[in-house]
């Protein structure tokens, strides 16, 4: 039964529907000489026209009554509705129903549908495979006993519903006004295609410069969807015109060969799901990604809207990450402090968990596992006290490979897909492209992304319409975009190799860069720190309306300025004590240095338990170290006893108020300890001093 809701619009519809004469000639249901409309096909309704369209429930829903859609082709048999192309003994085992689906499969995954047009497999498909899919796809959302309706997150289904489970949705509320739906961002206007809702395929970019040239890919015969098939592979077009973009999807069965010549085994996702409860119980895990939620997404919003991570739905390896990531933190959760006190999750059983996985995936990567590599990059190091560089700069490189094959280094704005989609891609190609900058600072690398080769560095303030972010978090995005962007840029004229062996002995090339960075860094500073009205109330001493995280980067990347600055007259070849111009810019150069120092001191010095939620990155560690070998730095250079005496105060001033906190914040321990093991040898045994600087260290 249809329910009509008798509004001043449709008053006159209603009267026709209650009396079918009216209508002069009621067509006939599924009638082959008058075909129905592609909405009352997609439903299965009666198609009823007066004489001309639009029918009855396209002018009753406001919706565009349409003939598009071709005619469903003749019913085939089940395994010839999945892959025609092939025999039943010839199907990937990990298709068939009876089995575990592998890693990132699902019902959605089987049915591998990539438009509803003409090369659709399942048009055909039997209506007892019908009513399984459905049911599948209500097993993966979660359908509740009160019609409402969980939103799900499987690898094919990152933000949220697929499109296919979508329609479902949508029919079930016009025919049940009970029936509610979870909040979807607002689609485009006009045609878009679902890039990363391909079920089991994967998406991978068809380079400009790969044997497949897109210009004459882009003269291809596609379908309504933009698609066009072939055996195994399918041709995917996203944007047309002078540069046309396009995916090849590829089937899971192609990598096969691959994955078994790289010992990569499949591993079913209930396996590793029930490994990971085992660990980790859903009640535990729930808590843990409200913590994930409150303290990572607000860093780094890689899965938006909050609370898209669930115990039963996402897949295992990206919630395994997020637990190893808020372990920390789980002495600021009430019944995580105590339930986890003496038996936490094992981080060995969480990584083995993931390795079973990652492997396997990256041969087709899709966004879950760009989320979970990046989750592993930002993550503090599990040990404080050592800087794993080597691997998590791999870890990085990964990411970045990844990132590549999806195409997320080109900007997704005008291509054809949803808005949601294109919103997913900016803000992790945003997040990626920040972490590789700041990675490279704290680990003394070269950047591995250039700006000319990312288009996508940062989001704009049309993003913010569908972020689903409350104002606060938003303007702390923009802001540390900004400063993001400041950070690209020392990077690059400042630490690249080509300008170091240019500045590193020229002054005035050093100074002519210097002083713009520094002056566009304060101008930030001084807009950050203004009082805003998204701003909390903050700590007494601390400033308003700039959160810690930026505070701690600013000191971070005025450090890295300052110590370039420094860098020409740190040189022992060179003596130019009778150059006044040379002397007026070293004495500069130190006094900024000063007042760099003095600052980030203080920041030491102001330090609290709470900031633990803020200063956690694995750039954080190295932040702190680099305070205190600049002060040594500071002190190993004095020109008289009395600067020596105060830099040597400084640093035992610092090591003391380090020593205090490193118990409550684990990022201190790394500059503690490498700073400590110099005075534990002795400072004269290490560094090659003057008198003056050695008597200050002596006394």
């Amino acid at each position: 039964m249809v329910f009509i809701h008798p509004t001043q619009d449709n008053t006159h519809n209603l009267r026709r529907l209650e009396n079918p004469q009216m209508s002069g000639r009621a067509r006939r249901y599924m009638s082959k000489r008058d075909r129905a409309c592609d909405s009352c096909r997609a439903k299965k309704a009666a198609c009823r026209i007066d004489r001309s369209p639009p029918c009855y429930l396209c002018t009753l829903h406001r919706k565009e009554c349409t003939f598009m859609q071709p005619t469903a082709r003749t019913r085939q048999p089940f395994s010839n509705a999945i892959c025609p192309d092939f025999s039943e003994d010839e199907l990937d085992p990990r298709s068939r129903l009876h089995e575990v689906p592998p890693v990132g499969d699902s019902a959605d995954d089987i049915l591998m549908a990539i438009d509803d047009g003409e090369n659709n497999p399942v048009a055909g498909m039997s209506e007892e495979f019908t009513g399984l899919f459905d049911r599948s796809e209500a097993s993966i959302a979660g359908v509740f006993d009160d019609g409402t309706w969980e939103t799900g997150f499987s690898p094919g289904n990152f933000f949220h519903t697929s499109p296919q489970l979508a329609r479902v949705r949508h029919s079930a509320d016009e025919e049940s006004p009970q029936a509610t739906c979870p909040a979807v961002p607002t689609e485009r206007d006009g045609p878009s295609v679902c890039l990363d809702t391909q079920g089991s395929m994967t998406a991978q970019l068809l380079g400009s410069t790969g044997d497949m040239d897109p210009l004459l890919i882009s003269r291809y015969q596609y379908n309504t969807s933009e698609a066009f098939h072939f055996k195994n592979l399918s041709i995917q077009s996203v944007s047309s015109g002078s540069n046309p973009i396009q995916f090849l999807m590829s089937k899971p069965s192609i990598f096969g060969a691959s994955r078994e010549e790289n010992g990569c085994d499949s591993v079913s996702t209930l396996e590793l799901r029930q490994k990971l409860e085992s660990l980790v119980p859903a009640g535990i895990g729930l808590r843990l990604i409200s913590l994930f939620d409150r303290i990572v997404i607000p860093e780094y919003p890689m899965l938006l809207p909050p609370g898209q991570l669930n115990p039963k739905t996402t897949p295992p390896y990206l919630l395994a990450s997020a637990y190893l990531i808020v372990e920390p933190f789980t002495k600021f959760d009430e019944k995580l402090c105590i339930d986890l006190a003496y038996d936490k999750p094992s981080a060995v059983a969480l990584h083995q968990i993931i390795n079973e996985a990652i492997p396997y995936e990256m041969h087709a990567p899709k966004l879950c596992i760009i989320q979970t590599l990046l989750t592993l990059v930002i993550r503090p190091y599990p040990n404080p006290i050592v800087l794993d560089s080597g691997f998590k700069w791999s870890q990085l490189a990964a990411l970045i490979a990844c990132a590549h094959t999806l195409g997320l280094h080109l900007d997704p704005r005008s291509w054809q897909i949803s808005s949601w989609e294109i919103f997913r891609r900016r803000c992790l190609s945003c997040l990626i492209y920040s972490t590789d900058k700041w990675l490279a600072l704290s680990l003394g690398r070269p950047a591995l992304l250039h700006y000319d080769n990312w288009l996508v560095t940062s989001l704009s303030q049309n993003d913010y319409s569908i972020s689903s972010l409350d104002p606060l978090a938003w303007s702390k995005i923009m802001k540390r975009a900004e400063l993001d962007s400041l950070l690209d840029r020392v990077l690059t004229q400042l630490y690249s190799p080509r300008s170091i062996n240019a500045l590193c002995a020229d002054f005035r090339k050093t100074v002519a860069i210097t002083g713009p960075l520094l002056q566009d860094l304060h101008l930030w500073h001084g807009q950050a720190s203004a009082p805003s009205s998204h701003s909390r109330p903050s700590d007494q001493g601390r400033p308003v309306g700039l959160e810690r995280t930026l505070e701690m980067n600013y000191h971070y990347i005025h450090l890295s300025i300052c110590r370039a600055a420094l860098r020409p007259f740190m040189q022992p070849t060179i003596e130019r004590s009778n150059d006044t111009e040379y002397v007026m810019a070293r004495e500069q150069a130190r006094i900024r240095a000063e007042v760099c120092i003095s600052a980030a001191v203080d920041y030491i010095h102001d330090l609290k338990p709470e900031d633990l939620e803020t200063a956690w990155p694995a750039w954080s560690a190295t932040a702190f170290s680099s305070i205190c070998f600049q002060i040594l730095e500071m002190a190993a250079s004095s020109v008289d006893c009395k600067e020596a005496d105060k830099w040597v105060a400084c640093l035992r001033d610092v090591r003391r108020d380090m020593r205090l906190k490193a118990d409550f914040l684990p990022c201190l321990h790394l500059g503690l300890l490498r700073i400590d093991s110099i005075f534990w040898k002795g400072v004269e045994n290490v560094l090659h001093l003057e008198e003056h600087v050695r008597q200050a260290f002596a006394s």
